[in-house]
């Protein structure tokens, strides 16, 4: 199913059917093929999807792909080894009390991760939690939100068993829905009963609205706990944050995770098929192992880039003369046992495709034999084929079919044999190619042609050899390239170095498709800088100074050098780690009830000085978090009500400045802040602005701006986040908006909309105070436009909300760190170091035929750029005169030096040279009186001294007229009614001698105006190839293609390139397509909000080469490629120029800039067939 090989049933349920697959590179995935899923449903359902990517991978099974627009819909998820909490209960007994609290937190964990991710489950129930080795995993949330109609109709009785009252009552319900489901699933494990037993649909609906289930076997404060979550009325039930909050003390959720793995190993999961065989192969003895890759290689049929289907064997196919027929027979039984092969007769195949992905000793055996297994198949059936026909002449290969089979034989075998009948059949081959070039031979040249042939076979076993290893190179290449677009994520230094490579080995359609993914993703470097798992980490305000926390151990990491800076251990198990903002302070909270200060240069504690952070009775540790200096130390501690105070100390002195109490239940810390120069403290208090600020020397509240018009206090989220210069401020307001506003003028900012609710994310400012990000989205802080720049999908486990994405020093990157202890960053110059905009605003833009020229029209001007310095040449200016006719369009000489204009009915001929009176002359193309609804195109002849112009009219009439610009005197005419009224194009062939007037007048002689080729209502072509063979129809909006035309016939060539719609202004729509001047890329423009992307693609291979190309966030008006085809440039409504490389050679030289080339020991790791080569 798409890349994933399905292999055996896990389940079934009313969405659709669970399988456990195998992905390309092995690993053991959940895939979940949906059923009966609408065409509405797939937009709604993808929405989900975006939500469930959000969703923090603590105690519930990661989304790894999602396939949406295939016939049937597919989700792969993380595979989850262990039983389902009911099969678990039933098979062993109900729940003591420590495995029910750890059950109870683990699902409580979980729902509180689905929930700050704006996901309901809304079908919780035992089947849906899966005990895996690390802790219970709640499965399968996201998919119910879909699902739409009757409460009851169709659904499982197991579901039924969990759904609360509201669900009966046709209401979808929000998360106090999956709040119900954990009581009830908490009662089921303690009791190892349902709470609502009914047999029938109308009796749990009866029981769920009247039934009160005895809780009291349950122990305290699970008691309490389970009959709240399992109220009647959503209202009277718990949030998920505060069942964790009950259970734990606290909502810090990597934390959390560390108290609930299982204390005792839960039995032997089933074990999975690569597991299977592994065991079947050590059992074995080494004669035996050694013909497993025989036997197994002879199954396997190669496909398209690894995708790999199965094929039968015989059984006298394993009969190879090497491998003991006993040791063949003990590889077929004990295979069969296991259940990996099935042997049915003579026949022998394996019981599934997923064992090549499952197993690793035999995906690399398929790998390592790749380039040769197509051939040894066809050898192998054509060998079958001569020895069952008698071993006829006729049947064996010749010529190249005889040479690749033989050379692979001889050079290209890795772990195959071939058996007793492939060889036999091409020795036969080699037998009779030999005799049929004896007879050839006259005895009178005897000498001559022994001399000729020894010469000969040097030069053919040199060019065989050459010809070997051309293959062996493409072939290599293109695995590599795979690789490296399947690292480019996890590992883009890596993947970088493997791109290169791959195009080293051969410049092959993948080599390049990896370069341009490579050159041009976000994703710009993940490392894991300490040599031991962190479990606390923070990051400065830039990104610069990473501190990463273990037992007793802190490190702290240069992110730019990765070179560790200092190291200390702290004299107990540390609980929680903070970096103040400048990066020069850190504090240390540690088990024996201290949090220590340390000056971050040497690594050493600050005055010796300790503050009092003891675990309190309710088990939580308090929180605490530096000021942005270091100066100031801000420490949290709840009572038994959960109420909060906030202590803070002076690091300096060790002395407490500030006590404050909130006076309801108001987490203190996780909403306070500091402005960046530490004056002012802000910290809520759910008053009327929502925010008390206090003078940090004085100790006086100071005034807070007034909220705006219609915000409300209780709808602030999260603390006020200062910007660099401490001149704005931010907000998270309801409904997912970021107010950014001025502390001296009060609240009248900028709305920033698209922001995520609810979420942990923090906000942070570049740097220069012009962006904003929260998570993955970027804003502009400084414009009236609202909308994100840019938006990218992450989850907690690679951004943890702590330690979340933030800008670098000079704005360009953004760095995290994730749960799993990576640092992550990605470049987001493209859109925070975009190029500058001048001062027109366009609507659309020509690019003169030798790519050197850009003209820009706007208002009664029309500015000239040099594409190659990308330098503004001129701004050509002009008198609109006494018929105030505007510009309708322009279209440049071959050099640029000329420009026609359409005004009305009359085209002017400039030279954009002069700044000054530029008009050289006019030319009245059509009568005034016939402009009504008429459509004027034009083009000038190769060596600018022509210019043809076709008219199209409202009476059908086309007329396409030759004008002389050295007179300006019209030529030639030519006029016929041919029953078209639309848009028209014309096109001066290369060398000048002919005109493609499309679509309907075809291919006209110049200047004759001879008819040579007729054109057709079809003959939609936009522009010609530089070497006058192929005319190019470009996408639009309403054509999603692009297609080719021989430039002779006028006939369509091969297939229709599919590209999708083309964004572009209404004028421009042709300028959104581009081809370069060998033809072999084109370029596209698409909208893709919040921005523009372009898209280049192979027009050999007709797909795509790497990623989207981004940064344009106006609409683009008009794309080019540069003359000599090694990058293409769009030019945005603002008149920035956004130039990206293509070319091979630019891209290696950048990426080996950026990071180098591959080491020998990485070129032996990850290329060991192929001896190794310098790349950078």
């Amino acid at each position: 199913m798409g890349t994933f090989y399905l292999d055996g049933r896990l389940g079934a349920g009313g969405q659709g059917v669970v399988y456990e697959a195998y992905g390309a590179d092995g690993e053991r995935v959940a895939v979940k093929a949906l059923h009966r899923v609408e065409d509405g449903d797939r937009e709604r359902f993808r929405k989900e999807v975006q939500a469930w990517r959000r969703v923090a991978p603590f105690c519930t099974a990661r989304m790894l792909h999602c396939d949406l627009d295939g016939s049937v819909p597919f989700v792969v998820s993380e595979y989850v080894a262990g039983p389902d909490l009911r099969h678990a209960v039933c098979a062993d007994e109900p729940y003591g009390p420590e495995e029910l609290r750890r059950l109870a937190i683990g699902v409580a964990t979980a729902l509180v991760a689905i929930h700050r991710a704006g996901v309901v489950h809304r079908d919780l129930k035992p089947e849906n939690i899966l005990l895996g080795p690390d802790g219970p995993r709640v499965i399968d949330f996201g998919i119910a939100r879909i699902m739409e109609g009757t409460a009851t109709a169709g659904l499982p009785m197991g579901t039924l068993r969990y759904m609360p009252p509201e669900r009966y009552r046709g209401e979808n319900g929000d998360s106090k829905v999956d709040v119900w489901g954990w009581g009830a699933v908490v009662f089921f494990a303690a009791t190892g009963r349902h709470a609502f037993d009914g047999d029938t649909a109308g009796a749990l609906t009866y029981q769920v609205a009247t039934h009160e289930p005895d809780t009291s076997v349950l122990p305290q404060p699970l008691r309490s706990l389970v009959s709240a979550a399992l109220s009647k009325t959503p209202a009277d039930r718990p949030t998920s944050e505060q069942l964790l909050l009950s259970l734990v003390g606290r909502s810090d959720l990597a934390d959390v995770v560390k108290e609930i793995a299982p204390t005792t190993p839960l039995g032997p999961d089933e074990p999975s098929r690569s597991e299977v065989a592994e065991d079947v192969f050590r059992c074995l003895d080494s004669g035996a192992q050694e013909a497993v890759s025989q036997v197994l290689l002879r199954l396997v049929a190669p496909g398209e880039r690894a995708a790999d289907t199965l094929r039968s064997a015989r059984r006298a196919e394993f009969a190879d003369g090497q491998s003991p027929d006993q040791a063949v027979e003990q590889v077929l039984g004990a295979f069969t046992e296991a259940g990996i092969l099935v042997w049915e007769g003579e026949s022998v195949t394996l019981a599934s495709a997923a064992l090549i992905r499952a197993w690793p000793r035999l995906r690399d055996w398929v790998e390592a034999e790749r380039p040769g297994l197509g051939v040894h198949q066809r050898v192998a059936e054509a060998a079958q084929v001569w020895d069952g026909n008698g071993r006829k002449n006729s049947d064996l290969f010749q010529g190249t079919a005889l040479e690749r089979a033989r050379v692979w034989a001889a050079t290209g075998r890795r772990h195959l044999t071939l058996n007793r009948t492939e060889r036999d059949f091409l020795d036969a081959g080699s037998g009779l190619a030999l005799r049929r070039g004896r007879l050839r031979v006259l005895l009178s040249t005897v000498l001559a042609v022994l001399l000729v042939l020894a010469i000969g076979a040097a030069t053919v076993a040199f060019d065989q050899r050459q010809t070997v290893v051309t293959q062996r190179d493409r072939a290599v290449s293109a695995q590599v390239a795979g690789t490296a677009q399947a690292v480019r994520r996890t590992d883009p230094q890596l993947a970088r170095r493997l791109a290169v490579a791959s195009a080293r080995l051969a410049g092959t359609p993948e080599s390049w498709s990896a370069l341009m993914a490579l050159h041009n993703q976000w994703e710009d470097d993940a490392v894991k800088l300490p040599g031991f798992v962190a479990t606390n980490s923070d990051l400065d305000s830039t990104g610069q100074t990473l501190m990463a926390a273990a037992d007793t151990r802190v490190e702290f990491w240069n992110v730019e050098t990765r070179r560790k800076t200092g190291s200390y251990t702290a004299p107990a198990r540390i609980q929680r780690v903070d970096l103040s903002d400048d990066g020069k302070t850190a504090a240390v909270s540690t088990e024996d009830g201290y949090t220590r200060v340390l000056d971050v240069a040497g690594a050493r504690l600050r005055d010796a000085h300790t503050f009092p952070t003891a675990k309190e009775a309710s088990g939580y540790w308090p929180g605490m978090k530096l000021s942005p200096l270091g100066t100031y130390l801000m420490v949290e501690t709840l009572d038994a009500d959960l109420k909060s105070t906030l202590s803070v100390w002076d690091t300096r002195t060790a002395e407490r400045k500030l006590t404050l109490s909130a006076s309801g239940p108001v987490f203190l810390l996780m909403d306070s802040s500091f402005s960046p120069d530490e004056a002012v403290l802000s910290v809520p208090d759910g008053k009327e602005h929502r925010f008390t600020w206090i003078d940090t020397r004085t100790k006086k509240e100071l005034p807070v701006p007034i909220p705006y018009e219609g915000v409300k206090a209780e709808d602030v989220r999260g603390p006020v986040v200062f910007s660099p210069d401490g001149k704005s401020a931010a907000v998270t307001v309801k409904g997912g908006v970021i107010s950014v506003f001025d502390r001296v003028r009060g609240w009248a900012g900028i709305e920033l909309k698209g922001a995520e609710e609810p979420t942990d994310y923090p906000v942070h400012f570049s740097p220069d105070g012009k962006y904003v990000v929260q998570n993955a989205v970027v804003w502009e802080s400084t414009l009236s436009a609202s909308a994100p720049v840019m938006r990218y999908q992450t989850t907690q486990g690679e951004c943890y909300p702590l330690t979340a994405l933030r800008f670098t020093a000079d704005g360009s990157k953004l760095r995290c760190v994730g749960t799993d202890g990576v640092l992550r960053t990605l470049d987001v110059s493209a859109f925070t170091r975009p190029p500058a905009e001048t001062d027109g605003y366009f609507q659309e833009g020509v690019v003169s035929a030798d790519r050197r020229t850009l003209a820009l029209p706007h208002n009664d001007s029309i500015d000239i750029w040099s594409l190659v310095s990308r330098t503004k040449r001129a701004t050509v200016r002009w008198d609109s005169g006494p018929s105030g006719d505007s510009m309708a369009k322009v279209e440049l000489s071959r050099d640029g030096r000329l420009a026609a204009v359409l005004k009305g009915t009359t085209i002017e001929i400039w030279d954009t040279a002069r700044d000054k009176e530029p008009i050289l002359g006019r030319l009245l193309v059509l009568d005034p009186e016939r402009s009504d609804r008429a459509s004027i195109s034009f083009a000038f002849s190769p060596d600018g001294k022509s210019l043809a112009v076709q008219a199209v009219t409202k009476d059908e009439v086309n007329t396409l007229t030759f004008w002389d610009l050295t007179t300006m005197r019209r030529i030639r005419e030519v006029s016929a009614n041919l029953g078209y009224l639309g848009e028209g194009t014309v096109i001066f062939q290369s060398d000048g001698a002919s005109v493609i007037a499309a679509p309907m007048l075809g291919r006209v002689a110049f200047p004759s105006g001879e008819v040579i080729t007729k054109g057709s209502r079809s003959l939609e072509v936009n522009s010609l190839s530089d070497d006058g063979t192929t005319l190019y129809t470009h996408a639009r909006d309403d054509r999603a293609y692009i297609r080719l035309w021989d430039a002779r016939t006028l006939q369509p060539v091969g297939q229709d390139l599919t590209t999708g719609p083309v964004s572009l202004p209404p004028f421009a729509q042709e300028r959104g397509t581009a081809i370069s001047p060998d033809g072999r890329l084109f370029a596209t423009v698409h909208e893709s909000p919040p921005g523009y992307q372009i898209k280049v693609w192979d027009s050999r291979t007709r797909t795509q080469l790497g990623v989207p190309l981004t940064g344009p966030l106006k609409e683009i008006v008009v794309l080019a490629f540069t003359p000599d085809g090694s990058a293409v440039t769009a030019v945005d409504q603002n008149g920035r120029l956004f130039t990206y490389a293509v070319a091979p050679t630019q891209l290696i030289k950048d990426l080996c800039a950026r990071s180098g080339g591959l080491t020998e020991q990485e070129w032996k790791t990850q290329i060991p067939d192929v001896p190794y080569r310098k790349t950078c």
